[in-house]
């Protein structure tokens, strides 16, 4: 856990059951933020945890406990105290020893998710979103991980997302592939729309278990976030069916066009009817006669097709087509660039959705420290 930012900003005064301070520990993780509130005696209590738990002394030192100055009292004691602490828990993040972060005591203390579904919310005490009794079997991953936890549900999220942009990429990609190579792609993005077909049950899944650890405005945004997934989905599905369609009306089309040229190559009596056309004249079983009369007039021909022969027209025909599937190609790729725009503006627009989740967060926070300096003025009141 590395990309965990811990910091400790600021503390309250917490008069039951007798007055003691409480130390606010902001926690930041990829995805989201939450504070913790913390008692000294509890990070005492860490300390002790730890080194039972590691089998060995612990290397971070806390800030010493005043004995005959209370803590409360002093407004020096408690920032220099905020400060130890600070320093404790940072100690222990970033040291090079991971023995200690590891533990369940340590997830614990700090509300991050881990084994058994916890993770990181705003209350104290550091109690988990999601209580063991409520996991289910058909929340966990393949990988082992809890969809219903909170963190795992958007990182599920973001690999479905990587799936889909996989799939179309495949898909895309078919138009400058041989017939080998567009098969092959056409394999893998079908994998990956199976494997995000999955990943989005059990997001459903999660979203459900989900009601019970965040607020409805965060739930709402997953809903819609999870919606717009699934769209995305059934239209990469509806695209790879009907480029499937039309790969194979093209082979269709080339075998064809292969077996009419080679039986119409060497073939006298179709050159014949061809100089037949072009001079006005008909043909009877491959002699030509000329006719008295023209009701259409002469067919005339290009400097192109003056000079050439079969072969010759089709060479010219093989080049015109070829000629309009590389404007084609052109026109694809600016499609392409339109389309690379579009989902660097949506990834943007739902990394503004985190921020602004993440600032909600922080609004809750802010409001629940109101509400209690609100009280405790009422109190010295």
């Amino acid at each position: 856990m590395s990309d965990v930012e811990i910091s400790i900003r600021s503390y309250s005064t917490n008069p039951t059951p007798k007055p003691h301070t409480v130390y606010h520990i902001q926690v930041r993780l990829p995805l989201r933020s939450y504070t913790i509130m913390k008692r000294y005696s509890e990070f005492v209590t860490l300390a002790n945890q730890l080194e039972h738990a590691v089998g060995d002394d612990i290397p971070f030192k806390l800030p010493k406990k005043h004995l005959f100055n209370k803590s409360i009292a002093n407004l020096d004691i408690v920032e220099e105290r905020r400060e130890g602490l600070e320093q404790f828990l940072k100690e222990i993040q970033k040291s090079s020893d991971s023995r200690w972060r590891l533990t369940d005591e340590w997830r614990e203390f700090m509300s991050l998710p881990g084994a058994g579904g916890k993770a990181g919310g705003a209350g104290g005490g550091g109690s988990s979103l999601l209580s063991s009794g409520s996991s289910n079997a058909s929340l966990i991953m393949p990988s082992g991980r809890n969809v219903g936890d909170p963190v795992v549900w958007m990182d599920t999220l973001h690999e479905v997302k990587s799936l889909l942009h996989d799939a179309r990429v495949c898909i895309s990609d078919r138009d400058q592939m041989s017939a080998t190579e567009a098969r092959t792609a056409a394999s893998e993005a079908q994998k990956c729309l199976v494997q995000s077909s999955s990943k989005i049950v059990m997001l459903e899944r999660g979203l459900k278990e989900l009601a019970n650890s965040v607020g409805q405005g965060e739930l709402r945004r997953r809903s819609d976030m999870l919606n717009l997934v699934r769209k995305e989905r059934e239209g990469i599905e509806s695209l790879a069916s009907t480029a499937s369609r039309n790969q194979a009306a093209a082979d269709a089309a080339a075998s064809s066009s292969r077996a009419d040229a080679s039986s119409t190559a060497d073939d006298p009596d179709l050159d014949a009817d061809r100089n037949a056309l072009l001079t006005g004249g008909k043909t009877v079983l491959g002699t030509v006669t000329s006719s008295a009369r023209r009701v259409l007039g002469p067919l005339a021909e290009t400097a192109e097709t003056r000079q050439l022969d079969n072969r010759g027209l089709l060479s010219l025909q093989t080049q015109k087509m070829q000629e309009q599937e590389d404007s084609l190609e052109e026109f694809s790729k600016i499609l392409s660039r339109q389309r690379q725009l579009g989902i660097e503006i949506n990834d943007e627009l739902e990394l503004q959705s985190e921020m602004i989740g993440m600032l909600e967060d922080d609004v809750d926070n802010s409001d629940g420290k109101l509400r209690r300096a609100e009280r405790a003025l009422r109190k010295v009141k």
